[in-house]
């Protein structure tokens, strides 16, 4: 029982000294439970007021320390030997490989080998053995010496190391530019400031790998697992991630610019301050990503999955995002211009402050979104959905928002001058102090809608329905309400209405009669509109002609 009792404890000893964040865990665990056994003695002395049984304890305690001082050091000393004889072993072990290889490359020609020959056949099961018994430096040392002898080139290598463990390798700042390591077990592997562009990591497994600085650009990673590695400033540019996995990655400054990321899932994965200029991240998942001050401008995000992520002040400008899913995501102050988000979800999104100037947002969803002081200035958001939105004092001048649903949206203090909202929805909007100067509004639909204070001058407003809407302190001047559904009570109102041009149908009595022919022919002469005259003394053209026909009439 005590064999695998000292067996376990050096593994927790072992696993504490690899990690400095473990090694201050652990004292200040120790520090606590010492605090503990004085409190413990102090309470027990105070509460049987007996100096006799804390002077006990504290000969007690002496003895208990010493002897545990003593245990430690000699299992630290036993570990320490064993440590010395693993090392050893092991350097004698690297040695007979290396003459080994050394033989098959000289004797056998084991460079110009095939993968299917022989002498590279026995390369890889003398690897693959021995690397089973390393540690990570031993591993690091055996992955080096291939790559010295070019046998693991990134198009074909000699010595294929598929399925290899290579598990806590330590390859930090070792320069191996274009090497295969397709489909190895790098977990946990230490690859800081290492340089290897242009390399074939297909399909590795690269958890909890710290590639921090590390230089991978143009490699290939597809399928690749990097999921709660470390990627910190590293250059990713141009490498090719297509569905890897990257969830709960540090990728923090990170530079991915022109990287393909197509399907790759980056759940959860921190890329503040990174770079994906123009990457492609069609379908990528990024659901509860940080991207806070990320650069994405240029990048192909169509159908991207951004639900609930946060990218306060990102830059997205000209990003293709059509489609994509952002659904609760924080957006506030993020460069969006001329940003296709055309049929994106933004529903319950957040994008204070953001400017979304060019933006084309035609049939995007963004209902119960919050825009306030947004920019949205040349917006292309026709069909678009803001129904329920907050779009207080944002900026909506010449916006094209025709057939947009507003309903119950929140556009008090908005700039909607020269704004497009044909046929827009705007039941129950609220639109007190909004600037609707010169907008077009043509059936547009204002039932209940609150326009108190509104700058509504040169407005069109022609068949639009104002039914029940609140137009008190309102500047109509110049507004076209031909066909307009108002009433006088509502305009009377109004700050200001002149030049209302409405049309004045009383003096008809009745609508023009129109004759329907009965049979073939030419039409008959239609009837003269008979009209409500007022009597003002005026001759009947027929008398004027009769009388003109006597000597003696009068005119």
């Amino acid at each position: 029982m005590s064999e695998p009792f000292n067996t376990s404890l050096s593994r927790l000893y072992r696993s504490i000294r690899s990690s400095p964040w473990r090694t201050a865990v652990a004292v200040v665990v120790l520090l606590i439970i010492l605090s503990l056994i004085l409190l413990g003695i102090r309470f027990v002395s105070l509460q049987n007021r007996s100096l006799a049984l804390l002077n006990w304890l504290n000969l007690l305690l002496i003895p208990l320390v010493l002897i545990a001082a003593a245990v430690w050091l000699t299992s630290a000393w036993r570990r320490t030997q064993l440590d010395v004889a693993r090392m050893r072993d092991e350097r004698a072990m690297i040695e007979a490989y290396f003459d080994r290889l050394t033989d098959l490359l000289l004797s056998r020609s084991l460079r110009q080998a095939t993968p299917d020959d022989e002498a590279a056949r026995a390369a890889r099961a003398h690897t693959l053995t021995l690397l089973r018994k390393l540690d990570g430096e031993g591993r690091g040392q055996v992955i080096r010496f291939l790559y010295e002898s070019a046998l693991l080139n990134a198009g074909e290598p000699i010595v294929d190391l598929q399925s290899a463990d290579l598990a806590g390798i330590d390859l930090s700042r070792v320069q191996m530019p274009e090497v295969n390591l397709r489909n190895v077990d790098l977990r946990g592997a230490l690859l800081t400031d290492a340089g290897m562009p242009a390399s074939d990591l297909r399909e590795s497994q690269l958890e909890r790998a710290d590639l921090t600085r590390a230089d991978l650009s143009e490699s290939y990673l597809r399928g690749a697992n990097l999921s709660n590695s470390t990627l910190f400033d590293a250059n990713l540019r141009g490498a090719i991630l297509t569905k890897a996995s990257l969830v709960g990655a540090n990728l923090r400054q990170v530079d991915l610019s022109n990287a393909n990321l197509s399907g790759a899932d980056l759940s959860q994965a921190d890329l503040t301050g990174a770079t994906l200029k123009g990457a492609k991240l069609n379908g990528a998942i990024l659901t509860e990503a940080i991207l806070v001050e990320a650069d994405i401008s240029l990048a192909n995000l169509n159908k991207v999955n951004l639900t609930r992520a946060v990218a306060g002040g990102a830059n997205f400008s000209g990003a293709n995002l059509a489609s994509g899913i952002l659904t609760g995501a924080k957006l506030n102050g993020a460069i969006l211009g001329g940003t296709i988000l055309s049929e994106a979800d933004l529903v319950d999104a957040e994008l204070r402050e953001a400017n979304l100037n060019l933006a084309n947002l035609r049939g995007a969803n963004l209902n119960q979104a919050i825009l306030t002081g947004a920019n949205l200035r040349d917006a292309i958001m026709g069909r678009v959905s803001l129904s329920g939105a907050d779009l207080t004092g944002s900026d909506l001048s010449r916006a094209n928002l025709s057939i947009a649903n507003l309903s119950r949206a929140i556009l008090n203090r908005a700039n909607l001058e020269e704004a497009g909202l044909s046929g827009a929805d705007l039941r129950s909007a609220q639109l007190r102090g909004a600037t609707l100067r010169g907008a077009i509004l043509r059936g547009a639909i204002l039932g209940d809608a609150d326009l108190s204070r509104a700058d509504l001058t040169k407005a069109n407003l022609r068949w639009a329905n104002l039914s029940n809407a609140n137009l008190t302190g309102a500047d109509l001047t110049e507004v076209d309400l031909t066909d307009a559904e108002v009433t006088p009570q509502a305009l009377a109102k109004a700050r200001s209405v002149s030049k209302v041009d409405r049309p004045d149908t009383s003096h008809f009595e009745s609508a023009p009669a129109v004759i329907v022919p009965t049979q073939a022919g030419p039409l008959p002469t239609p009837r003269t509109p008979t009209y409500k005259r007022p009597e003002t003394g005026r001759i009947n053209p027929a008398d004027k002609s009769q009388s003109a026909q006597k000597p003696g009439g009068k005119p």
